[in-house]
């Protein structure tokens, strides 16, 4: 991950990666979860992970863009952003 490109601004890359890999962290401790309700150790690394991928997604829509259609930056400005910019799956040259 090289942090930001040529203008400064965080890389879309970079962020969406981020993003991506606390999803992961969370659907793998949601698994361990389903058959361990009670482990406070796995709570609070759910919850750790929980509040690290918010942030992650938090950092991605304020540079590039909603990452869902249910995203609130989607109708940030009084207009329809989900179709502004690439989509979320493609890379940044798309």
């Amino acid at each position: 991950m090289n942090g930001s490109n040529n203008n400064g601004r965080p890389d879309c890359g970079d962020l969406l990666y981020a993003v991506q890999m606390y999803g992961f962290v969370l659907d793998e401790a949601r698994l361990f979860l389903d058959t361990h309700p009670q482990d406070q150790t796995a709570l609070e690394y759910y919850s750790k992970y929980g509040e690290l991928y918010r942030d992650a997604v938090a950092k991605y829509e304020s540079s590039c863009g909603p990452l869902t259609a249910n995203s609130p930056v989607s109708t940030m400005g009084g207009r329809w952003r989900w179709i502004d910019g690439g989509w979320p799956w493609n890379g940044p040259n798309e």
